[in-house]
Formats: C-alpha cells, structure tokens, sequence
C-alpha cells in the first residue's frame, strides 16, 4: 500500500497509535488495523497503548478502535493531560505498514540477512542478526538484540520497558540508541573501534563498553 493509514510509535507512556484518516476511509483503517494484530499474532499482548490526540477521529470511531486494539490483549496507557505528542521528545521507533513481525519459539529470532536503509524488523523475544543493520535500517526487540557484523542504524532493545536488555555488535555504530525508555545517539566522529561493544543501562543511562572488559557480566540470551 503506497499510502500509510496506521503509525504506532514507541514512546515511554506505550505504543501511541496514529491513524491518517485524510488518506483512507474509516473502514479501510478498521481493516489494517485487525490484519496488522492477525500479522503480530499477539507480538503486542500486555503493552500499553494510547490513542494519539492528534487523530481525526470522533468519539465513536476512537471506542471502536480502542475496541480493536484491547480485544487483541493490549492496555490501555494514561494520557498526560495537556501534553501533546507532538511537543513530546522524539519516539525511538515508529512501526508501519512495511514493518516485518518475528515472535522467537526458542527465546531468540535469527536473521540470516543483512538489513537495507528502509527495512524494519519487530521481534518478540530476542533478535540474533547474521549480517549487518545499514543506515536507514530499523530493529526493534522485547528483548536483547545481537548483530554479528556491523550495526548502523537504529536499534530499541526491551522495547516494552526492559532495562536488562542490551545491544551488542561487532561494529556498533547506530545512529540512534534506545533500551527500556532510555535513548541514546552516538557521538559525531568516534573512532572506528576494532572489537565487539555492548551498549547496556547503568545509573539510569545508556553506556557502550568494549564486549570483552565490560561491567555488563550476565550476557545470556
């Protein structure tokens, strides 16, 4: 579809949907939405979620949605009164109509390919990646994420608000950082370093240590 009818971004107070109704009809929104839940196939159960204020919708068109999306095992998040999303600090991720769902059977999802500028992936559980992540390229986990080449695009690791999760990879250069609600972007001009780095939450903040002396002891997917 050449048009984007539904948006969810990841914020700290949960998944805020967006939903373009100058684009498309409210039946064709109703539509994506039940087939994107049926695609996840319950990748979202038990997070929280808000229905942007920012939506063209009436009351009526906002309770079946909400509807929707709590039928398909999601809870419904607090509003902050007064704050609009579009004066709140940048989301780490934005979930679209391209975005490809991978829920691990075996705790972890492998992927066996590099990842394009453009591409985004959604895992439910952690993500193993045998390639390299390119700018552009987008990995969201619940859990910890693992590139074994090099990763330069953006990455959310415990994206349902896991603050054990972490980010490993044999070049790790993102361009964008986040675990749990906390993010992160890499500094201008670092040095190409020659060995793995973990990038983890420690005093309330995101780190990147070298893999191998790191005070991040417990890797274990």
């Amino acid at each position: 579809m050449s048009k984007e009818l539904i948006n969810i971004k990841g914020t700290r107070n949960g998944l805020v949907f967006y939903f373009n109704t100058k684009e498309g009809s409210f039946k064709e929104i109703q539509d994506i939405l039940k087939e994107k839940f049926q695609e996840s196939k319950g990748f979202f159960s038990d997070a929280k979620f808000i229905i942007s204020p920012d939506n063209d919708l009436d009351e009526q068109q906002v309770k079946i949605i909400e509807e929707i999306i709590l039928s398909n095992g999601l809870i419904k998040g607090q509003e902050n009164k007064g704050t609009s999303h579009k004066g709140a600090p940048a989301p780490s991720f934005q979930v679209n109509d391209q975005t490809e769902y991978f829920t691990a059977v075996d705790n972890a999802v492998l992927i066996s390919r590099s990842l394009r500028s453009g591409q985004k992936i959604y895992i439910n559980g952690h993500a193993v990646i045998r390639g390299d992540v390119n700018p552009g390229a987008q990995v969201i986990a619940t859990g910890s994420i693992v590139v074994m080449g090099t990763f330069r695009g953006l990455a959310h690791a415990g994206v349902h608000g896991d603050e054990t999760a972490f980010v490993m990879a044999y070049r790790l250069r993102p361009t964008q950082i986040g675990i749990a609600d906390k993010l992160s972007r890499s500094p201008e001009n670092k040095e190409e370093a020659g060995y793995p780095e973990i990038a983890f939450v420690m005093d309330n903040h995101i780190v990147v240590e070298p893999f191998h002396t790191s005070r991040r002891k417990a890797v274990n997917l």
